[in-house]
């Protein structure tokens, strides 16, 4: 009987880590789930609403006050923007510059580098080689600007 016993025991023992073999490798890695990529992350939250400024500084200095009604709508490829004034053209198209979706490139060659985009923050940076005058105030001012908005 002790033979029976421990052909048994084997024979149960051999089938339960087949058990478990079959078991775990159906489970896998998650490994087949799609992927989103960052650029398409970030496609979702640029598009999901109008954005509304919040602050703008150039240069480390306050401008706020000097698009205090720039809005911006962005769409799969192209942008709209509301009292954009020079550096916010009212539409044109921008792609992403590569894969981590870290600056996007408008079609007027600008590069505005995407420093932060959550689904209720967005801040872009971009460096503005000019300044312009219009009816008789400042539209727009040369240097480092850092537009920060809200939904």
């Amino acid at each position: 009987m002790k033979a029976f016993n421990s052909t048994a025991t084997r024979i149960s023992l051999s089938v339960l880590v087949l058990i478990f073999i079959g078991f775990f490798s159906s489970c896998g890695s998650g490994s087949d789930a799609p992927t989103i990529s960052k650029q398409d992350q970030v496609k979702a939250i640029l598009t999901a609403s109008p954005w509304k400024v919040n602050t703008v500084s150039v240069d480390g200095v306050d401008k706020t006050i000097t698009y205090k009604d720039l809005g911006l709508t962005f769409t799969n490829t192209g942008f709209t923007s509301v009292s954009g004034g020079a550096i916010w053209p009212a539409s044109g198209t921008w792609s992403f510059t590569s894969a981590d979706a870290t600056a996007i490139k408008r079609d007027d060659g600008l590069e505005v580098s995407i420093q932060e985009a959550t689904a209720t923050s967005l801040k872009l940076g971009l460096t503005w080689t000019k300044t312009t005058i219009g009816q008789g105030r400042t539209n727009s001012v040369s240097g480092a600007h850092v537009f920060s908005f809200r939904k």
